[in-house]
């Protein structure tokens, strides 16, 4: 696993807003294969910096559409790091803003 300060190096704000999502337990849908493509090379990138402990791909005919949806499990360190960034966020959002 990477450091808290090379997540927010390399993270794009897409990754952390995934994790976000794949941390609540939500499923990831998509009813067009090249958004699902696109997806599944961002659960591979988070996969490979061990952010994920397993991530599965499927899919399903529903009313002659084909849906490909992901599901995952978040490494607790990665969601802490999802946390720790959106609390920073936060404090650095009610910051005043420099009077020039």
């Amino acid at each position: 696993m990477i450091s808290y300060e090379q997540f927010l190096a390399l993270a794009e704000g897409e990754d952390i807003r995934v994790l976000n999502l794949l941390s609540q337990g939500q499923v990831i849908q998509f009813d067009n294969a090249a958004d699902a493509d696109v997806m599944q090379a961002r659960i591979d990138r988070l996969d490979t910096a061990e952010f994920l402990l397993r991530a599965t791909r499927h899919r399903d005919l529903r009313d002659g559409v084909r849906w490909h949806v992901f599901e995952a499990i978040v490494d607790p360190v990665a969601s802490t790091y999802v946390a720790k960034a959106a609390a920073e966020r936060v404090a650095l959002s009610r910051e005043p803003l420099p009077v020039a």
